[in-house]
């Protein structure tokens, strides 16, 4: 186990001194040594009331094989030393002796877990700074020990006595003294200047807000606000009836188009009456029964910060319709915002009169979430709203087109295949769950629908004015906010172009950027064990949100990457594929690789059909070595040359091929596979503590995972990438294609940040059709690469970590 921290900040000793004085701790240097251990180390067991039962608790943690920490508290002169008190503070981080550790060398597991400790706790000032340090520490729940003392109840009793309650800061970052428990759940309707269902008024939008009863008592929060299209439900039953069925038949393209044909014209602003406002109030008349969705906005809420979610346009309970990733749709989210902080009204009830202000709210939003969730963060962000601070977006899209479709192709995310953008937004307009409302508009939402499908265009996969609409990459320049991203390596349902391409285009900005890459797929990262993401969140969130000059810009790294080889590290870069001398690209012409041949023939489809596989049985077989294969015949296999030695891919790799098919049009697929019998990390991470990650005291838990070693297996993939073979160059440009006559093309693969070892080595699979993400052509078709003339550029960082 390593416990990688980040956010652990390492203060003077007299800022340290004030801080555990703030928490109730004896933090005189000057007291003698018996006086501190006897005041302090009770106070380190909150559940247990009584001194007698305190007593009790300290007997129950050794600090060797016959003695307690009762005996230390007692006789600190003749017990206490480094090696006692760490074998103690080891059990109060959680940790087991004599299944973690040894209760004699406490330091062996420390240093390997990556503890910190003090060498030698001989005097007032050593305990202090080792008190001070524990406090700081991991433990084996997620979450440091002064948080976990919190969930334990040592804030319980902080606010007593207090006609306004106060915010608390330690080591940087907000301690979690507001109770959980004591929620003021309410829900608004937020005015916007949309009327995405064509009545004639402006749409309103449903607003959930859980908000920390103290802002009853006059403290103004900042607000975590997740902006969730499937927040009031699915509709799964409908999303069956319109799920697409791979298209059998791959579409002979024959307009092509410039980049003015496919830029966007900006829509005209709405121009409507605003709702009539007839009275004003401080109190909602909606209950929010609808539980948070996100742990680490629940995290926060202990630590004073509001939590609101929206659902948008077209979802239960608000107005208009879903409209998949366009204008309208950040238009929404950013409604929101502009009412948290005091720029737009909000009423009562939805068709009521009565408005109603953040007035709780401190002016200071930041956005959060995964998935579409973490898209809206994106879009919002675009806008330049003011009060809009930072977003943490995860596993988000930046460019819908590079959801949905791949240089002039109709692709599936990761997993499901069939969707699209109006499946999408069937599956998210949750209106239609209240029948009668969802009976008034069901007309405009038919219509609604087809002009999405229409948009679309599934029939060519190329990129237009629609999908432009839908690129947030368009409008990065009016960022103002400071941006976390976190992405997932092997996440093809989101996939990392979206991310890095995000990276890539907001190094120009005067803006902080920080990125988080890890081994999983499309999941969230606070609740992974190894590394202290949610920490840092607090570092970060106290600074952007509650103002604490706690440097956390310069304290998280700008580039956080789990490694792929040795579970449980977490390496830190200060770019990301950057074109410096540290980041060469390797050119390798196909030739200098071995396999079988130059030709292949693709007709994956009916051996997929023929076998009854499954998207997750196709991606598993493509890549599988050697002739046991069922896909053997119809792709090109290619071992590249070993590199002698360790290489770490990271960046865009990019293929240019140059080829010849026996029909007017094909897909082109290719994958970089690592090659070579190895344990490598598990698709998804394990649990390790169902329940472990506490959330507040007597509150919510999520639970605690880690990505680790599976079983050996002889290949895994790296990355992929996939080509119309009509669209060389982008993917609005064709170009016709004359059978056996050779052409073209050149495309990129999936940014990757990957580690070989020196005993293993590289594998590029070409083949056509994916199973699992593309159409699936039934039409034969023959390929030939030329190997002389194709060539592979492989973004290598050779830079020490």
């Amino acid at each position: 186990m390593k416990l990688n921290q980040i956010a652990r900040l390492t203060p003077d000793t007299t800022t340290q001194y004030a801080e555990l004085k703030a928490l109730g701790f004896n933090a005189a240097p000057a007291e003698d040594l018996t006086t501190l251990v006897q005041s302090d180390l009770p106070l380190l067991f909150p559940e247990a009331y009584s001194a007698a039962a305190k007593r009790e608790a300290l007997a129950n943690i050794a600090i060797d094989e016959t003695h307690t920490l009762r005996d230390l508290v007692e006789a600190p002169a003749q017990w206490l030393n480094a090696t006692t008190f760490y074998a103690a503070a080891l059990q109060l981080l959680g940790f087991e002796p004599f299944t973690d550790y040894q209760l004699s060398d406490p330091a062996s597991f420390m240093a390997a877990t990556q503890l910190p400790a003090v060498e030698t706790i001989a005097t007032s000032a050593d305990f202090l700074q080792a008190l001070y340090l524990l406090l700081t520490t991991r433990t084996k729940h997620l979450v440091n020990y002064l948080d976990d003392l919190a969930n334990r109840g040592f804030f319980a009793h902080y606010q007593d006595g207090k006609e306004t309650p106060t915010y608390l800061f330690f080591n940087g970052k907000a301690q979690a003294v507001f109770d959980p428990r004591k929620l003021v759940r309410e829900v608004v309707w937020v005015e916007s200047d949309l009327d995405t269902d064509h009545d004639g008024q402006r749409d309103l939008l449903e607003t959930t807000i859980f908000r920390p009863a103290a802002t009853d008592q006059g403290v103004k929060m900042p607000v975590l606000f997740t902006a969730n299209p499937y927040f009031h439900g699915t509709n799964d039953e409908a999303v069956k009836a319109i799920t697409h069925v791979p298209d059998p038949h791959l579409a002979v393209k024959t307009v092509s188009h410039t980049k003015a044909d496919v830029t966007a014209t900006p829509a005209e602003p709405v121009t409507l009456p605003h709702k009539a406002i007839e009275q004003t109030s401080t109190i909602a008349e909606v209950y929010a029964d609808e539980q948070g969705i996100y742990s680490l906005n629940d995290f926060f809420l202990s630590r004073g910060f509001v939590t609101v979610y929206s659902a948008g346009v077209g979802t239960r309970g608000s107005d208009g319709l879903r409209t998949t990733g366009d204008p309208a749709e950040t238009a929404s989210a950013v409604a929101v915002i502009e009412w948290l902080t005091g720029k737009r009204p909000a009423f009562t009830t939805r068709d009521g009169h009565t408005a109603i202000k953040a007035w709780w709210c401190n002016g200071n939003v930041a956005m959060t979430g995964k998935s579409y969730l973490g898209t809206l963060s994106i879009a919002a962000a675009t806008s330049g709203v003011e009060g809009l601070k930072t977003i943490i977006s995860e596993s988000a899209i930046s460019s819908w087109y590079d959801y949905y479709r791949e240089n002039g192709l109709v692709v599936a995310p990761g997993g499901f295949q069939g969707e699209d953008a109006d499946v999408l937004a069937v599956d998210t307009y949750s209106r239609q769950k209240r029948t009668g409302d969802f009976l008034r508009v069901k007309p405009k939402w038919d219509q609604a629908l087809a002009e999405i499908a229409a948009g679309q265009d599934r029939t060519t996969g190329d990129y237009n004015a629609w999908w432009d609409a839908r690129n947030y990459r368009n409008n990065l320049a009016n960022i103002t906010c400071d941006v976390v991203s976190v992405h997932g390596l092997n996440d093809w349902n989101v996939k990392p172009k979206n991310v890095i391409k995000l990276w890539q285009g907001l190094q120009a900005l005067p803006i902080a950027h920080k990125l988080f890459l890890h081994q999983g797929q499309h999941v969230y990262l606070n609740n992974v064990l190894s590394l202290d993401f949610t920490d840092q969140m607090n570092l970060w969130l106290s600074y952007e949100l509650l103002g604490v000059e706690n440097g956390a810009k310069d304290v998280i790294p700008d580039v956080t990457v789990q490694d792929n080889v040795t579970p449980q590290t977490w390496h830190h870069y200060s770019d990301f594929g950057a074109p410096a001398a540290d980041h060469p690209v390797q050119s390798l012409t196909l030739d200098q690789a071995t396999g079988r041949g130059a030709s292949f023939v693709d007709d994956a489809t009916a051996i997929f059909t023929a076998h009854h596989q499954t998207s997750d049985d196709f991606e598993a077989e493509i890549v599988r070595p050697g002739k046991n294969s069922l896909y053997n015949d119809v792709r090109l296999w290619l071992d590249l040359p070993a590199f002698g030695n360790e290489v770490t891919l990271e960046g865009i790799p990019t293929l240019k091929l140059r080829l010849w098919i026996d029909q007017p049009t094909a897909i082109i697929s290719a994958r970089l596979v690592d090659v070579g019998d190895a344990k490598r990390f598990t698709p998804n991470a394990s649990v390790i503590e169902a329940s472990g990650y506490q959330l507040g005291y007597d509150f919510k838990a999520d639970r605690i995972v880690e990505f680790g070693e599976g079983t050996e297996s002889a290949s895994k993939l790296i990355t992929f990438g996939h080509v119309n073979a009509q669209n060389p160059t982008n993917a609005y440009e064709i170009q016709q294609i004359e059978p056996g006559k050779p052409f073209t093309v050149d495309f990129e693969l999936q940014p990757t940040h990957y580690r070989l070892p020196k005993d293993r080595h590289l594998a590029l699979i070409i083949h056509g059709a994916d199973m699992a993400q593309t159409q699936r052509p039934t039409t034969i078709t023959n390929y030939h690469i030329d190997l002389q003339a194709s060539i592979l550029h492989l973004p290598l960082r050779t830079d020490e970590h």
